[in-house]
């Protein structure tokens, strides 16, 4: 989330007008910039709508389809996720 200061201060937005914007809470921004609040997608989609940008532009991660950054990996022109095995 090191881009939304960013991009909030590149629109000239106070913490209080985003959240307006986005319908989250002023406080949660804060927490968000200052990295103690992970957020689901939800709120995400809402700061990357009102902000005019994508969600991946927020999480400063570049969308390549199948890349590993993205949990799946292309082998043999087969698509291959990691899955995380509990027990």
């Amino acid at each position: 989330m090191q881009q939304l200061p960013t991009l909030r201060l590149k629109r000239g937005l106070s913490f209080c007008a985003l959240g307006v914007m986005a319908g989250i809470y002023a406080v949660s921004l804060v927490r968000l910039e200052a990295g103690k609040f992970d957020p689901r997608l939800s709120p995400l989609r809402k700061l990357a709508q009102a902000l005019e940008v994508s969600v991946c532009d927020l999480i400063d991660q570049p969308f390549t389809k199948g890349s590993e950054a993205h949990g799946s990996r292309t082998t043999k022109r087969r698509v291959v996720r990691r899955v995380s095995s509990s027990g």
